[in-house]
């Protein structure tokens, strides 16, 4: 089956069939793939059955892997890259939720880590900003974040306009911070 592209919306995203993420990519799909995420910004894969290795083996095909903090003290599986869900129920105090109602606010993906994302790699128009892991955590509860977590992500400064490397589109990197 041959890669195909179809328009969502209007303006941006599209849905990509014809292409199995979890299978070794054939000569070129890759560079179609990303040709159309830099035209598009969002892509859509439908049925695509990742397990963790797999998810891993991919997302490496677009760049290093950030390295995921560990927001489970004392327990449970870590794997740095990947950040597990469960269908545990906290109680509504839970540090866990006071801790993930700062992803909540407008922000812009892992803009608190010194490299951006592959989708956000900077171009410096002249304004900077400065976005604070800690700040969006302690806007919920001071108490959230230990020592050690706030030791982890000092504020970074950022160009506030931002282009990929081929879209002619600028964005803006925004923050919760």
């Amino acid at each position: 089956m041959m890669l195909s592209f179809q328009k969502i919306t209007k303006y941006f995203d599209v849905e990509v069939d014809g292409v199995a993420l979890t299978q070794l990519l054939a000569n070129g799909v890759l560079a179609e793939i990303c040709d159309a995420f830099d035209e598009y910004s969002m892509l859509v894969f439908h049925d695509q059955a990742f397990g963790d290795d797999t998810q891993i083996a991919f997302s490496m095909n677009l760049g290093p892997l950030e390295k995921m903090r560990k927001t489970k003290p004392g327990g449970g599986k870590h794997i740095p890259n990947i950040v597990l869900a469960t269908n545990e129920m906290y109680p509504a105090d839970h540090w866990r939720l006071l801790y993930n109602k700062g992803n909540e606010m407008w922000h812009t993906d892992s803009s608190f880590k010194p490299a951006p994302s592959l989708a956000e790699q900077a171009r410096l128009d002249g304004l900077v900003v400065v976005h604070s892991f800690e700040y969006s955590r302690n806007l919920i509860d001071k108490g959230t974040l230990t020592d050690a977590m706030r030791a982890e992500h000092s504020p970074i400064k950022h160009a506030l306009v931002r282009a990929g490397p081929t879209v002619s589109e600028d964005g803006l990197s925004l923050s919760a911070a």
